[in-house]
């Protein structure tokens, strides 16, 4: 059984020359998207091999489906195009019932 809280990790692995753009669209655009309905948590960070890694939690899936339709997420989009080293990984899941 899952609950209905969604879980996101989103990794972006810039391009060395790039690191410092993308993490400061990714830094502007973060306060923007607490606004959005359902986001409890979206918050960047910054793995020690370079890589830039949302942890994100949405209070449903509706929402976190939400979020990907709105002005930010094309802004990202827009910002990184050509900017990373490979394409962004993006995990969603579900915490289970303890044992």
């Amino acid at each position: 059984m899952t609950t209905n809280k969604c879980r996101v990790i989103a990794i972006f692995t810039p391009k060395p020359e790039f690191f410092s753009e993308v993490k400061d669209l990714l830094t502007v655009i973060t306060p923007e998207v607490y606004k959005e309905p359902g986001c409890e948590l979206y918050q960047l960070h910054e793995s020690v091999d370079g890589q830039l890694v949302f942890v994100e939690t949405w209070t449903t899936r509706e929402d976190w489906v939400f979020h990907g339709t709105q002005d930010p997420v094309a802004r990202i989009q827009a910002g990184i195009a050509g900017k990373l080293e490979t394409d962004v990984v993006v995990m969603e899941m579900y915490e289970t019932d303890a044992l």
